[in-house]
């Protein structure tokens, strides 16, 4: 038996345990129920209009420099609402989340790093995201003084992602060498806008591929996997997204060791990628 089973349960097949670990991403098909999203989507809506305060940097566009007026954002980033909204840790889909990681990482210790939400606003044709990996955006093994890396990031679709309103694009295998490719900074510098972005490669064989998900349903990448997406091409339909990603302990208690909380108010300068190895020193 697949799919959901009870309350806290979701139980996933062979073949996409094989499927993420091969191409670095599955598409997992209704895990929440429709009464289950509303509740989310209440919270996330309260959070995108402000009635909840996020401070600084943890509250952007993720599309454009820091500093734009709130009125003409594209992609309206929440970095760690459980943070900022405590009520709202251990909601069903940590729960249901921390079930799926288990059964693709068993023999790991697997602990929740960081959550997000995400908002493509209608008729954004630039709300893109860039092209790149997420490991661009943390500290290397190097400078956390570990050799396992393994994430599971999981994209709960509040509305239905589409070709049309910027659904998740990737490359099938291209995190299986498990490097990093080179990235840049979108804007001049990491201080005037935190994403990052690559360029694709057809001679290593990069062939991009979309992720549609209903909502309810969610995706779940690793770190080295190449994604990104498009803009939201739909004048009425937004796209609403709540990310959760779940690290080794050992590695989510190296990032915090360094001050490393995945939070755009973090201290940690990771223009270098080299701060971390100089604390460590």
């Amino acid at each position: 038996m697949s799919g959901r089973i009870s309350s806290d349960s979701y139980v996933i097949t062979e073949e996409q345990i094989e499927t993420f670990h091969r191409d670095g991403l599955v598409t997992l098909y209704d895990v929440l129920t429709e009464e289950e999203v509303a509740q989310i989507a209440e919270v996330f809506d309260k959070f995108m209009n402000r009635e909840i305060h996020v401070p600084g940097k943890d509250f952007c566009d993720m599309s454009k420099p820091f500093g734009i007026p709130f009125e003409e954002w594209s992609i309206v980033n929440c970095m760690l609402p459980t943070r900022y909204h405590p009520p709202f840790q251990n909601n069903i889909f940590e729960r249901l989340t921390a079930d799926i990681v288990r059964q693709l990482h068993p023999s790991m210790e697997m602990s929740k790093d960081y959550d997000q939400f995400l908002n493509k606003r209608p008729g954004k044709s630039d709300a893109v995201f860039a092209w790149h990996q997420d490991m661009g955006y943390w500290p290397n093994p190097k400078a956390l003084g570990v050799d396992e890396t393994a994430t599971c990031t999981f994209s709960l679709a509040i509305d239905d992602s589409t070709e049309e309103n910027g659904c998740l694009r990737y490359v099938p295998g291209s995190g299986l060498s498990r490097k990093l490719r080179q990235h840049a900074p979108l804007a001049s510098s990491r201080d005037e806008g935190h994403a990052l972005t690559i360029e694709l490669d057809e001679s290593k064989g990069d062939v991009e591929k979309l992720a549609p998900c209903k909502r309810g349903s969610i995706t779940v990448h690793d770190e080295f996997v190449i994604h990104g997406s498009s803009g939201n091409k739909c004048p009425d339909r937004q796209r609403r997204t709540y990310v959760l990603a779940y690290r080794p302990k050992t590695v989510v208690d190296a990032e915090r060791k360094l001050g490393f909380t995945h939070s755009h108010n973090d201290e940690v300068n990771w223009d270098t990628f080299n701060d971390g190895e100089e604390r460590k020193k």
